[in-house]
Parts: C-alpha cells; structure tokens; sequence
C-alpha cells in the first residue's frame, strides 16, 4: 500500500491505482486518475462523523480552487480565523465544519450526491478522530474500501 501524503492528508492510504517509474537516479510515484482520486477523497472527508481537522480544510478548500479569502467570505469570517484554523492543527468549529462540508456539495459533487447535504447538516458530530481513509482503483475507477 501507498502513504498518499502528497495531498496533504497523511492518512490516505491506496491499495493499487499507482506506479514507480524511475527517472535516472530518482523514482516517482504516478496515480491514475488523480483528479478522480481527489474526488473521492474529498467525498469521503465529507461524508465521516467526525469533525474535520486543519489538514482536511485544506484539502477541501483547494480542491474547491479557492483562496482562504475567498472562503472566509463564504463562511462569514475573517481570512485571520481561516488562517488559524488551516495552520494550527485545530477541530473547526462545528458551523464552519458542517459550512464547509455544505459548500463542498454544493460546489464540486453530482446533483445525485446532493442528499449528502442532509446527513452532512444533521449528523456531524465532533467526537471522533481523523480515520484511516483506504482507497483502491478498478476498472470503474477510485472507491473506497
């Protein structure tokens, strides 16, 4: 398996769906389908019970394609706040996490996976801590295992 941590997550964690080549005296690491993967990622993160941490802000956020000031404005607060929350290794507070989590749907998901909206409102809780995110690809693509 593969530490995905170049995506600024180090709990990502990929079973097939990529490849070392060797270039010279270096090996890269490939992955298939990236933007895909990132999909998927994105989704899972939305999808758990627990409150996201700063990492995971961050990945939303620039998966999103915006700036901490153009989330500050989304959520209704100063850059300084998103700031914070993306560098000091901190819970959001539950409006922003369930806000953020909200804006994510709304923005970058198929209409067909709207209803998560519901369960993203109602059922995050701030209890749990990060998880083990474990992600294979198929001929269908990236999915969660």
């Amino acid at each position: 398996m593969f530490n995905y941590i170049n995506c600024g997550l180090s709990n990502i964690w990929l079973i097939n769906g990529y490849q070392y080549k060797s270039l010279g005296t270096l090996t890269k690491v490939y992955i298939t389908d990236i933007s895909g993967l990132h999909r998927l990622i994105g989704n899972q993160l939305i999808k758990r019970r627990g409150c996201l941490v700063s990492a995971e802000m961050r990945f939303l956020r620039q998966e999103m394609a915006l700036s901490r000031q153009s989330l500050g404005n989304k959520l209704g607060v100063e850059v300084a706040f998103i700031h914070q929350w993306e560098q000091h290794n901190t819970r959001l507070p539950r409006i922003a996490d369930v806000s953020l989590r909200a804006l994510y749907v709304c923005t970058l998901l198929d209409s067909c996976e709207t209803e998560l909206a519901v369960h993203i409102l109602s059922d995050a809780e701030c209890e749990s801590d990060t998880e083990i995110i474990v992600l294979s690809w198929s001929a269908r693509g990236w999915q969660a295992d």
